[in-house]
Protein backbone atom coordinates (compact mmCIF):
# COMPACT_ATOMS: atom_id res chain seq x y z
CA UNK A 1 0.00 0.00 0.00
CA UNK A 2 3.04 2.44 1.14
CA UNK A 3 3.90 1.59 -2.12
CA UNK A 4 1.23 2.42 -3.98
CA UNK A 5 0.71 5.73 -2.39
CA UNK A 6 4.11 6.56 -3.27
CA UNK A 7 3.63 5.41 -6.86
CA UNK A 8 0.41 7.63 -7.04
CA UNK A 9 2.19 10.46 -5.74
CA UNK A 10 5.05 10.17 -8.54
CA UNK A 11 1.65 10.10 -11.00
CA UNK A 12 0.73 13.42 -9.27
CA UNK A 13 3.47 15.11 -10.25
CA UNK A 14 3.84 14.24 -13.96
CA UNK A 15 0.15 15.20 -14.37
CA UNK A 16 0.97 18.32 -12.59
CA UNK A 17 3.41 19.30 -15.43
CA UNK A 18 1.43 17.55 -18.20
CA UNK A 19 -1.18 20.29 -17.57
CA UNK A 20 0.55 23.53 -16.45
CA UNK A 21 0.12 25.10 -19.55
CA UNK A 22 -3.78 25.82 -19.74
CA UNK A 23 -5.31 23.84 -18.11
CA UNK A 24 -6.40 26.09 -15.40
CA UNK A 25 -7.23 28.78 -17.70
CA UNK A 26 -11.01 28.72 -18.13
CA UNK A 27 -12.61 28.80 -21.62
CA UNK A 28 -13.72 32.36 -22.25
CA UNK A 29 -16.64 33.35 -20.35
CA UNK A 30 -16.52 29.99 -18.26
CA UNK A 31 -16.65 30.68 -14.67
CA UNK A 32 -14.87 27.91 -13.35
CA UNK A 33 -16.02 26.92 -9.45
CA UNK A 34 -12.99 26.04 -6.48
CA UNK A 35 -13.78 23.85 -3.72
CA UNK A 36 -12.69 23.54 -0.23
CA UNK A 37 -10.25 20.90 0.74
CA UNK A 38 -11.90 17.69 1.78
CA UNK A 39 -14.12 17.28 5.06
CA UNK A 40 -14.54 14.07 6.75
CA UNK A 41 -18.05 14.32 7.52
CA UNK A 42 -17.33 10.56 9.40
CA UNK A 43 -17.83 6.78 8.90
CA UNK A 44 -20.48 5.27 6.80
CA UNK A 45 -23.51 4.23 9.36
CA UNK A 46 -24.53 1.84 6.95
CA UNK A 47 -22.50 -1.69 7.75
CA UNK A 48 -24.23 -3.66 4.22
CA UNK A 49 -22.09 -0.19 2.44
CA UNK A 50 -18.56 -1.28 2.52
CA UNK A 51 -17.87 -1.87 -1.12
CA UNK A 52 -19.26 1.53 -2.86
CA UNK A 53 -18.97 1.80 -6.42
CA UNK A 54 -21.30 4.77 -6.92
CA UNK A 55 -23.70 7.50 -5.33
CA UNK A 56 -25.94 10.20 -6.72
CA UNK A 57 -27.86 13.27 -4.20
CA UNK A 58 -31.62 12.26 -3.87
CA UNK A 59 -34.17 14.16 -5.62
CA UNK A 60 -36.77 13.14 -3.39
CA UNK A 61 -34.85 13.96 -0.36
CA UNK A 62 -32.60 17.31 -0.65
CA UNK A 63 -29.51 16.49 1.45
CA UNK A 64 -29.73 12.97 1.28
CA UNK A 65 -27.54 10.42 -1.27
CA UNK A 66 -28.15 7.07 -3.19
CA UNK A 67 -25.60 4.49 -2.70
CA UNK A 68 -24.36 1.91 -4.43
CA UNK A 69 -21.77 -1.51 -3.98
CA UNK A 70 -19.97 -3.78 -6.48
CA UNK A 71 -20.13 -7.24 -7.60
CA UNK A 72 -20.08 -9.68 -5.30
CA UNK A 73 -23.03 -7.59 -3.59
CA UNK A 74 -26.91 -7.68 -3.18
CA UNK A 75 -29.30 -6.10 -5.70
CA UNK A 76 -30.21 -2.93 -3.20
CA UNK A 77 -29.05 0.89 -2.94
CA UNK A 78 -28.79 2.65 0.13
CA UNK A 79 -30.11 5.65 1.22
CA UNK A 80 -27.69 8.40 3.04
CA UNK A 81 -27.81 11.79 4.79
CA UNK A 82 -25.91 14.51 4.32
CA UNK A 83 -23.49 13.07 7.24
CA UNK A 84 -23.56 9.61 5.77
CA UNK A 85 -25.94 8.10 8.58
CA UNK A 86 -29.31 6.18 7.34
CA UNK A 87 -30.18 2.53 7.10
CA UNK A 88 -33.00 2.38 4.43
CA UNK A 89 -32.58 -0.31 1.90
CA UNK A 90 -34.07 -0.89 -1.29
CA UNK A 91 -33.65 -4.34 -3.00
CA UNK A 92 -34.30 -3.87 -7.04
CA UNK A 93 -36.41 -6.43 -7.80
CA UNK A 94 -35.71 -7.95 -11.84
CA UNK A 95 -32.00 -7.08 -11.08
CA UNK A 96 -29.11 -8.91 -10.60
CA UNK A 97 -25.92 -7.06 -9.20
CA UNK A 98 -23.11 -9.03 -11.57
CA UNK A 99 -20.78 -6.09 -11.14
CA UNK A 100 -22.75 -2.28 -10.37
CA UNK A 101 -20.31 0.62 -10.83
CA UNK A 102 -22.03 3.68 -11.09
CA UNK A 103 -25.40 5.48 -10.32
CA UNK A 104 -27.11 8.39 -11.79
CA UNK A 105 -30.18 10.04 -11.71
CA UNK A 106 -32.28 11.84 -14.25
CA UNK A 107 -35.72 14.60 -13.61
CA UNK A 108 -37.91 13.46 -15.96
CA UNK A 109 -40.51 16.28 -17.28
CA UNK A 110 -42.94 15.43 -15.20
CA UNK A 111 -40.63 15.85 -12.15
CA UNK A 112 -40.51 12.54 -11.50
CA UNK A 113 -36.89 10.99 -10.68
CA UNK A 114 -35.65 8.02 -12.56
CA UNK A 115 -32.22 6.36 -10.72
CA UNK A 116 -30.11 4.78 -13.12
CA UNK A 117 -27.56 1.79 -12.39
CA UNK A 118 -24.97 0.52 -14.70
CA UNK A 119 -23.64 -2.93 -14.34
CA UNK A 120 -21.12 -2.39 -16.77
CA UNK A 121 -18.15 -3.56 -14.45
CA UNK A 122 -16.01 -6.09 -16.18
CA UNK A 123 -12.03 -6.44 -14.89
CA UNK A 124 -11.50 -8.82 -17.69
CA UNK A 125 -13.04 -7.70 -20.40
CA UNK A 126 -14.77 -10.38 -21.00
CA UNK A 127 -18.86 -9.76 -20.79
CA UNK A 128 -19.97 -9.90 -24.07
CA UNK A 129 -23.03 -7.54 -22.86
CA UNK A 130 -23.74 -4.67 -20.18
CA UNK A 131 -27.07 -3.63 -18.40
CA UNK A 132 -28.69 -0.50 -17.58
CA UNK A 133 -31.22 -0.89 -15.03
CA UNK A 134 -33.26 2.22 -13.74
CA UNK A 135 -36.65 2.54 -11.26
CA UNK A 136 -38.45 5.29 -10.11
CA UNK A 137 -37.04 7.37 -6.94
CA UNK A 138 -38.78 5.27 -4.07
CA UNK A 139 -40.57 7.58 -1.08
CA UNK A 140 -39.28 6.39 1.50
CA UNK A 141 -40.63 8.74 4.05
CA UNK A 142 -43.61 6.01 4.84
CA UNK A 143 -41.22 2.85 4.28
CA UNK A 144 -39.74 0.23 6.99
CA UNK A 145 -35.95 0.93 6.47
CA UNK A 146 -35.94 -2.59 4.49
CA UNK A 147 -38.14 -2.57 1.09
CA UNK A 148 -38.40 -3.50 -2.96
CA UNK A 149 -39.26 -1.78 -6.21
CA UNK A 150 -39.32 -2.76 -10.23
CA UNK A 151 -37.09 -2.05 -11.76
CA UNK A 152 -37.18 -1.63 -16.01
CA UNK A 153 -33.85 -2.17 -18.17
CA UNK A 154 -31.84 -2.43 -21.45
CA UNK A 155 -28.90 -4.36 -22.50
CA UNK A 156 -26.07 -2.90 -24.39
CA UNK A 157 -22.67 -3.86 -26.00
CA UNK A 158 -19.47 -1.97 -26.61
CA UNK A 159 -19.01 -1.43 -30.55
CA UNK A 160 -15.10 -1.99 -30.11
CA UNK A 161 -15.03 -5.11 -27.91
CA UNK A 162 -16.14 -5.71 -24.07
CA UNK A 163 -14.69 -2.47 -22.26
CA UNK A 164 -14.30 -2.41 -17.96
CA UNK A 165 -16.41 0.65 -17.12
CA UNK A 166 -16.87 2.32 -13.98
CA UNK A 167 -18.13 5.98 -14.97
CA UNK A 168 -21.72 7.03 -15.87
CA UNK A 169 -22.84 10.35 -16.77
CA UNK A 170 -26.18 11.46 -17.44
CA UNK A 171 -27.05 15.14 -19.72
CA UNK A 172 -29.80 16.68 -17.50
CA UNK A 173 -31.52 18.37 -20.45
CA UNK A 174 -31.73 15.68 -23.07
CA UNK A 175 -31.12 12.09 -20.93
CA UNK A 176 -28.47 10.70 -23.18
CA UNK A 177 -25.89 8.78 -21.20
CA UNK A 178 -22.18 9.06 -21.65
CA UNK A 179 -20.24 5.68 -20.48
CA UNK A 180 -15.95 6.72 -20.02
CA UNK A 181 -14.39 3.43 -20.12
CA UNK A 182 -12.06 2.87 -16.95
CA UNK A 183 -8.31 1.39 -17.83
CA UNK A 184 -7.67 2.23 -21.72
CA UNK A 185 -4.17 4.42 -22.38
CA UNK A 186 -6.61 6.81 -24.06
CA UNK A 187 -10.03 6.69 -22.24
CA UNK A 188 -12.97 6.10 -24.22
CA UNK A 189 -16.06 7.95 -24.50
CA UNK A 190 -19.73 5.73 -25.50
CA UNK A 191 -23.18 7.27 -25.84
CA UNK A 192 -26.54 5.63 -25.06
CA UNK A 193 -28.88 8.18 -26.77
CA UNK A 194 -32.14 8.73 -24.58
CA UNK A 195 -34.39 7.38 -27.52
CA UNK A 196 -32.73 3.67 -26.72
CA UNK A 197 -33.78 3.73 -23.56
CA UNK A 198 -36.86 1.45 -24.26
CA UNK A 199 -37.73 -0.74 -21.53
CA UNK A 200 -36.02 -4.62 -22.60
CA UNK A 201 -33.94 -3.02 -25.53
CA UNK A 202 -31.05 -4.25 -27.12
CA UNK A 203 -28.77 -1.92 -28.33
CA UNK A 204 -25.28 -1.05 -29.56
CA UNK A 205 -23.81 1.91 -27.80
CA UNK A 206 -21.96 4.91 -29.79
CA UNK A 207 -18.23 5.42 -29.37
CA UNK A 208 -17.61 9.03 -29.68
CA UNK A 209 -13.95 9.88 -29.07
CA UNK A 210 -10.99 8.91 -27.03
CA UNK A 211 -10.43 11.20 -24.41
CA UNK A 212 -7.40 12.97 -23.53
CA UNK A 213 -6.76 13.48 -19.70
CA UNK A 214 -6.23 10.65 -17.18
CA UNK A 215 -3.19 9.38 -19.60
CA UNK A 216 -0.86 7.88 -17.52
CA UNK A 217 2.93 9.08 -17.98
CA UNK A 218 4.33 5.15 -18.31
CA UNK A 219 3.27 1.94 -18.51
CA UNK A 220 4.10 0.96 -15.41
CA UNK A 221 1.14 -1.04 -13.72
CA UNK A 222 1.01 0.80 -10.60
CA UNK A 223 0.54 3.90 -12.23
CA UNK A 224 -1.84 2.68 -14.65
CA UNK A 225 -4.18 1.95 -12.03
CA UNK A 226 -3.79 5.41 -10.47
CA UNK A 227 -5.26 6.77 -13.95
CA UNK A 228 -8.34 4.24 -13.89
CA UNK A 229 -11.27 6.37 -14.20
CA UNK A 230 -14.06 5.06 -11.29
CA UNK A 231 -17.04 7.34 -11.67
CA UNK A 232 -18.53 10.72 -12.85
CA UNK A 233 -20.84 13.50 -11.89
CA UNK A 234 -23.07 15.87 -13.60
CA UNK A 235 -24.35 18.78 -11.83
CA UNK A 236 -28.31 19.24 -11.49
CA UNK A 237 -28.36 22.44 -13.60
CA UNK A 238 -26.55 20.46 -16.01
CA UNK A 239 -23.50 23.13 -16.27
CA UNK A 240 -20.41 21.39 -14.52
CA UNK A 241 -18.84 18.00 -14.81
CA UNK A 242 -16.70 16.16 -12.42
CA UNK A 243 -14.82 12.63 -13.58
CA UNK A 244 -12.47 11.06 -10.90
CA UNK A 245 -9.61 8.19 -11.07
CA UNK A 246 -8.37 6.60 -8.05
CA UNK A 247 -5.63 9.75 -8.15
CA UNK A 248 -7.42 13.26 -9.43
CA UNK A 249 -10.66 14.77 -10.04
CA UNK A 250 -11.37 16.26 -13.21
CA UNK A 251 -13.34 19.58 -13.40
CA UNK A 252 -14.82 20.91 -16.44
CA UNK A 253 -17.92 24.02 -16.16
CA UNK A 254 -20.02 23.61 -19.54
CA UNK A 255 -20.25 26.70 -22.05
CA UNK A 256 -23.64 27.80 -23.40
CA UNK A 257 -24.84 25.16 -25.88
CA UNK A 258 -22.04 22.78 -25.16
CA UNK A 259 -22.53 19.08 -25.21
CA UNK A 260 -20.95 16.86 -23.04
CA UNK A 261 -18.44 14.97 -25.41
CA UNK A 262 -17.25 18.87 -26.99
CA UNK A 263 -16.90 19.46 -22.63
CA UNK A 264 -14.73 16.42 -21.83
CA UNK A 265 -12.44 17.08 -25.24
CA UNK A 266 -11.10 20.69 -23.40
CA UNK A 267 -8.69 20.63 -21.12
CA UNK A 268 -9.56 20.14 -17.69
CA UNK A 269 -9.21 21.96 -14.27
CA UNK A 270 -7.77 19.88 -11.55
CA UNK A 271 -9.93 19.85 -8.14
CA UNK A 272 -7.04 19.34 -5.24
CA UNK A 273 -7.92 15.59 -4.11
CA UNK A 274 -7.87 13.77 -0.67
CA UNK A 275 -6.72 9.85 -2.16
CA UNK A 276 -8.75 7.75 -1.20
CA UNK A 277 -7.51 3.82 -0.22
CA UNK A 278 -10.33 2.94 -3.29
CA UNK A 279 -12.27 5.60 -3.91
CA UNK A 280 -15.32 4.92 -6.72
CA UNK A 281 -17.86 6.97 -6.03
CA UNK A 282 -18.49 11.03 -6.55
CA UNK A 283 -21.69 13.07 -6.70
CA UNK A 284 -22.67 16.82 -6.38
CA UNK A 285 -25.02 17.28 -4.18
CA UNK A 286 -28.57 18.70 -4.91
CA UNK A 287 -27.84 22.44 -4.88
CA UNK A 288 -24.68 22.00 -6.68
CA UNK A 289 -22.63 23.95 -3.65
CA UNK A 290 -20.61 20.82 -2.83
CA UNK A 291 -19.93 17.36 -3.85
CA UNK A 292 -19.07 13.99 -1.97
CA UNK A 293 -16.92 11.25 -2.33
CA UNK A 294 -16.90 7.69 -0.50
CA UNK A 295 -14.26 4.94 -0.78
CA UNK A 296 -14.72 1.42 -0.71
CA UNK A 297 -13.31 -0.28 2.41
CA UNK A 298 -10.20 -2.22 2.39
CA UNK A 299 -11.31 -3.70 5.96
CA UNK A 300 -14.40 -4.75 7.33
CA UNK A 301 -14.51 -1.19 8.92
CA UNK A 302 -16.52 1.28 7.30
CA UNK A 303 -15.36 3.74 4.85
CA UNK A 304 -15.86 7.84 5.38
CA UNK A 305 -17.80 10.42 3.48
CA UNK A 306 -16.25 13.40 2.27
CA UNK A 307 -17.68 16.77 1.49
CA UNK A 308 -15.81 19.37 -0.45
CA UNK A 309 -17.62 23.02 -0.49
CA UNK A 310 -17.63 24.98 -3.33
CA UNK A 311 -15.96 28.20 -2.44
CA UNK A 312 -17.46 31.61 -3.34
Amino acid sequence: MLVLKYLILIFLFFSALSCKKGDDVAPENVVEANFSKAIDLGEIENTHLLEVSGIVSSKKFPGFFWGQNDSGNPNTIYLLDSAGKGTKEVTIKGAANRDWEDISLFVESNGISTIFLGDFGDNNSAWPFCILYWITEPDVSSLPNIFSVNSLNITFTIPDGSRDIECMLIDQKSKDIYLVSKRDFKKRLYKIAANKLVPSARVVAEFIEELNFSIPPSLDNSLQKASYITSGTVSKDNSEIIIKSYSQLYYWRRKSGESIEDALMRPSKNIEYLVEPQGEAISFNTTGSAFVTISESLTSSPSHFFLYKKLL
